[in-house]
């Protein structure tokens, strides 16, 4: 999984508004005229209404014991409909993301990991192909849909709209205030939905919206913060001189004295004048000395904070509009109270009592969740890397932000777990992901931030997590019987990511790019300085080269046909040469075409070419937004050191499964052919829904687990 809003300026680029929409209604006398007269119009026909139905009592009873009858005889008729589904075990899916083949295999040998051997022992174990590009995203899309980008949409973190080089995030869509699916094929919960099979979809990514299913669904990755954007912290600081600008926070000087007032930044929304703020909540912070700490107040609340400690989840209600509130839940870290006073924010996420858009399906079952579990993070990525990268924190809080948010997933899962009598259960788990991303620098001697005398419970981070999943596993171990199935896997590996590489500095190295500026060695972000009427190619996410296309492109310069295609092949033998003097390898492992990795209905929309970078090397923060630095690559300096966007043969994922994989090479495209052949889809079935992949196993083995109650 990669984080977004830490290689982005999510309030430049992320923006998506949840507040669009929210209006202060006027005061203007004729809509007061209006309304008074629509209320009058109603009040006395509901009193005509109510008369009519005195008169008529005994009419309307006979009605009303006819419609209960009716509702009796359909709810009869949907439990009969249910038990003839027939489908009487349990399948159970853990998806852990990023777990490395190489770390699996060897700590198994080593004998860390009872659980994952147990189960390779009783079942299968298998290195598990990766999509491409091997973003998170797109990984999980393809497990749940089958399919490839080119049909289900998503295929990177960041697009571009053709008719005016826009930038945009491809996690969320909202219109009109409403948020739409970015997945555009159905995921496998629609299909044991449709045989009534009890369905649990926990955290997936890219479900958000959550889809109506037979069972409930709480929205993962893509679920924004408050702001609309996917992770905005905020921090305010007594340091003297201001800090430098923040990529994925709201950095706030305030001046230091006893009691300091400052605004928690809400949503966005349609002020008296039209012009849209945000709403703003006002709070106060009163210093302590002994022992180190602060005390927050605002609205109805007070609590205390002591320095080097989370606060537990704090609501918060922002005023956006004639009587309508958002409210969000947030956790505080005091970071220092004194000589200087710096206090972190997480981002505000939606409440799940009472979320501004739904997270989950049924909308009461994240409610319900709260009742209980207690409070938990919505937002989809929630684990703020970037304010490890812009050292507002340290390790050791973060490591803390991961373990509580850990334990919100355990519970949840557990207390799903616990509760399955029979059907299709699924729960993610992104934590070892960003694990990876922040702690890669421990266990790579060639890295250039690694520390020889680091803390040893850093060098040890990466296998404690490992270790945290085997556990898990184990648990779900305990609660499966012999004809069930658990099915474990990870949609990608991971390594190490040492020089961020700047496709674009190449591509105008190599004359495919022209800023307007000839004299100019570097251009801004968002493709803002490029001269579209002498450039041929641009790069935008990590990883994709778009041709500038006559027809296609607002100033495209390139026809389409052969002249587009001999351009693509230059372009490819120029990068496969492209050689790092640094560590004396070449930066490149492979580039694709497009039609050779992506097919389908929305194959257009996708990059010309993809990059498949060799292990080391990455697309580097400013090619995903569309910048041209002034050296082709530079040491990656982030504490974000791990990564997985590289040549997807050179990081599988793994598969573990208590039944026999006899398809040789599974990949992420088997898995959901594989559920809809347990519960009892045919193979003519399956050629007719366009899967990319197929069953992991032979029809016999699927049908020992879709045999009937």
């Amino acid at each position: 999984m990669f984080i977004i809003e830490d290689r982005v300026n999510l309030m430049i680029l992320g923006y998506v508004d949840p507040g669009t929409g929210f209006t202060i209604l006027g005061a203007g006398s004729g809509l007061w005229a209006f309304l008074l007269a629509a209320l009058g119009f109603s009040l006395s026909f509901f009193k005509k209404f109510w008369n009519f139905l005195k008169k008529q009592k005994r009419f309307f009873i006979i009605l009303l014991l006819i419609i209960l009858t009716l509702i009796g005889f359909l709810s009869l008729g949907g439990l009969m409909q249910e038990k003839k589904s027939g489908f009487g075990h349990k399948i159970i899916i853990l998806g852990f993301d990023g777990l490395s083949p190489r770390i699996v295999e060897r700590m198994m040998r080593e004998g860390k990991l009872p659980h994952f051997a147990q189960l390779k022992e009783q079942g299968s174990y298998s290195h598990l192909a990766t999509t491409n590009p091997a973003q998170s995203p797109v990984a999980w899309s393809g497990f749940a849909t089958g399919k490839n980008p080119g049909k289900h949409g998503v295929f990177d973190f960041i697009v571009r709209d053709p008719k005016n080089y826009r930038l945009s995030l491809s996690l969320a869509d909202l219109e009109g205030g409403s948020p739409r699916p970015v997945l555009k094929e159905r995921g496998f919960w629609w299909y044991s939905s449709q045989k009534k099979i009890p369905t649990v979809i926990l955290g997936c990514p890219m479900t958000f919206p959550p889809d109506k299913i037979y069972g409930r669904m709480l929205s993962g990755m893509g679920v924004p913060d408050i702001l609309g954007t996917e992770g905005t912290f905020s921090f305010f600081t007594t340091e003297p001189t201001p800090p430098e600008k923040s990529a994925a926070g709201k950095v706030f000087h305030v001046n230091r004295s006893p009691v300091m007032v400052m605004n928690f930044i809400g949503p966005r929304f349609a002020a008296r004048d039209g012009k849209k703020e945000n709403a703003k909540v006002p709070f106060k912070a009163v210093i302590k000395n002994d022992p180190p700490g602060a005390i927050i107040q605002y609205q109805d609340k007070k609590f205390e904070l002591t320095a080097g400690r989370w606060s537990d989840w704090k609501d918060v209600t922002f005023e956006v509009g004639l009587f309508k509130k958002v409210r969000g839940i947030m956790k505080f870290y005091l970071v220092e109270a004194s000589p200087e006073f710096k206090l972190y924010v997480s981002p505000i996420n939606f409440d799940p009592r009472d979320p501004l858009f739904p997270i989950s399906y049924p909308p009461q079952y994240a409610r319900e969740l709260v009742e209980r579990l207690g409070l938990y993070y919505t937002q989809g990525m929630p684990l703020d890397t970037w304010a490890v990268n812009e050292k507002r924190l340290t390790e050791e809080p973060f490591i803390e932000q991961v373990n509580a948010a850990f334990e919100e997933r355990n519970a949840l899962f557990n207390f799903e777990l616990n509760r399955l009598q029979r059907g299709l259960l699924y729960c993610y788990y992104g934590m070892p992901d960003t694990i990876q991303h922040m702690f890669w620098r421990y266990i790579d001697p060639l890295h250039p931030l690694y520390e020889e005398n680091m803390p040893p419970e850093y060098g040890s981070m990466i296998e404690e997590w490992y270790k945290k999943m085997d556990a898990v596993l184990g648990n779900a171990l305990r609660h499966i019987d012999q004809d069930d199935t658990l099915i474990v896997l990870s949609d990608h590996g991971f390594d190490t990511f040492r020089r961020a590489v700047h496709v674009n500095s190449w591509l105008k190295e190599q004359g495919f790019l022209v800023l307007n500026d000839p004299a100019a060695l570097s251009g801004g972000p968002l493709l803002s300085d490029i001269d579209w009427s002498r450039t041929k190619a641009y790069a935008i996410g990590f990883g994709g080269i778009y041709i500038n296309q006559k027809g296609r492109e607002r100033d495209g310069i390139v026809n389409p046909g052969a002249e587009t295609e001999s351009l693509k092949t230059e372009i490819m033998e120029k990068l496969r040469s492209w050689n790092d003097e640094q560590y004396h390898q070449p930066v490149i492992h492979q580039v694709y075409k497009r039609q050779d990795i992506f097919w389908g209905d929305r194959a257009d929309d996708t990059p010309d070419l993809f990059i498949g970078f060799n292990v080391g090397f990455e697309a580097s923060w400013q090619t995903a937004l569309g910048e041209v630095p002034r050296q082709l690559m530079e040491n990656n300096l982030k504490k974000w050191s791990g990564s997985h966007l590289f040549a997807p043969d050179l990081i599988p994922g793994i598969i573990l499964m208590n039944k026999k994989i006899t398809k040789e090479a599974p990949s992420l495209y088997d898995i959901a052919p594989t559920i809809l052949r347990m519960i009892g889809y045919s193979d003519q079935e399956l050629k007719g829904l366009g899967f990319d992949g197929s069953p992991l196993f032979n029809d016999s083995a699927a049908q020992s687990n879709s045999r009937a109650e």
